[in-house]
């Protein structure tokens, strides 16, 4: 089959190996600006488009052309990109690649909302703080959002999706009222005597 066709499995293929392009060399923000320009660039100079896309060029020779178009402007990833894309042959799909491409960064860097409760509205700094250690725990970039509720009294309740950590002192005294019932019950209890 040839790599021309426009199989929107092997595009979607390529553009998984762009985005890991992306995360290899740490930037993927940047290797999307850049694809977008590249992208712009060959769907607008047509003599260059002809140029990439001509089989009676030699491949080496259209990815040095392509190289010296980047020069000293592009990162090392847009190299290996553009080098990719001449070498598989679907410089004619660039836009449909560059599509796929940001679908998938779009889906990477999906950011995760944590509601966090408490008795009286949190200043920014604790807000920064407690986004910071869920960053840290989830491995996520999260959006904070604060939520008042007067009755949890005090402390917070964090909800990231559907996970709930309750650190409130309502659920804390709801848990000692809890075991001083199971005592009183004659269930285990603190220190009850044989």
């Amino acid at each position: 089959m040839d790599a021309r066709d426009n199989n929107p499995e092997r595009l979607q293929e390529y553009a998984r190996a762009l985005l890991d392009i992306g995360r290899a060399t740490g930037d993927i923000d940047l290797l999307e600006a850049e694809l977008k320009e590249l992208k712009d660039e060959i769907i607008s100079n047509l003599d260059l488009k002809k140029y990439l896309t001509d089989q009676s060029i030699v491949q080496s020779e259209r990815i040095k052309t392509g190289m010296d178009m980047l020069a000293d402007g592009g990162s090392p990833a847009i190299k290996t990109a553009l080098a990719m894309i001449i070498t598989l042959d679907i410089t004619e799909q660039i836009e449909a690649l560059y599509e796929a491409f940001t679908a998938l960064v779009n889906a990477f860097k999906k950011q995760a909302y944590v509601e966090v409760v408490s008795a009286i509205e949190l200043d920014q700094e604790t807000i920064d703080m407690i986004k910071k250690d869920v960053d840290a725990a989830s491995g996520l970039d999260v959006r904070v959002r604060n939520t008042v509720d007067s009755s949890i009294i005090g402390g917070l309740i964090i909800k990231i999706g559907e996970k709930i950590i309750d650190l409130s002192v309502k659920n804390k005294m709801d848990d000692i009222k809890a075991r001083l019932k199971s005592v009183e019950l004659g269930g285990e209890g603190f220190g009850t005597e044989d």
